[in-house]
């Protein structure tokens, strides 16, 4: 798999549906932490995160030869997965119960810059309240401040994402900062 590494995800792509689908491992390898991330953030549960994250890589390899390269695949990848996390919530009939386990695996989700202990635990306690915050939002509104503030995506590809034009993309981060920053004062 070595000498497949150096190859853009385009190539990758290519080749796998040229036949060689072992090299799909490559780009899970690749883009497998940044799709959790998101899942992560939006869930706040370390296995139904890990759970969506397969089921996204199975649903792009199953339409793998449909990715036209009108964006990043990373971006395509996480629409896939924003899109299974949404029918993950439909199901569930809510979010209160996806929480349960984000202490537990909070350092899985979040390197630490700086390794000392008091700053660990700072660090650790304002993850906790933002991410307690971004649990009472609601999911449209969490997912469009994970996207941009979180995984610093612009609004072009947070549009694509979401199948959204740009302004409504702005409106929807405005609305959801705005209501962040209310709860966040209470």
């Amino acid at each position: 798999m070595k000498q497949w590494q150096h190859l853009t995800d385009q190539a990758l792509i290519d080749a796998c549906i040229a036949g060689h689908t072992e090299i799909y491992e490559v780009l899970v390898r690749r883009h497998e932490q940044k799709v959790f991330n998101v899942l992560y953030r939006f869930f706040g549960n370390y296995e139904i995160s890990q759970d969506v994250s397969q089921e996204a890589f199975v649903t792009a390899w199953q339409k793998l030869a449909t990715f036209g390269g009108r964006s990043a695949f990373s971006t395509w990848l996480c629409q896939i997965a924003l899109n299974k996390a949404r029918d993950r919530l439909r199901i569930s009939k809510g979010h209160d119960a996806l929480n349960d386990d984000l202490a537990d695996h909070a350092d899985s989700l979040f390197a630490l810059v700086d390794q000392q202990p008091e700053h660990r635990a700072q660090q650790a306690g304002a993850r906790k309240e933002i991410q307690t915050i971004l649990d009472r939002l609601p999911a449209n509104y969490r997912e469009v401040l994970i996207l941009k503030h979180l995984e610093e995506y612009d609004y072009e590809e947070i549009a694509t994402m979401l199948n959204d034009t740009v302004g409504n993309v702005k409106v929807r981060i405005f609305r959801a900062r705005r209501m962040f920053k209310m709860l966040y004062e209470k």
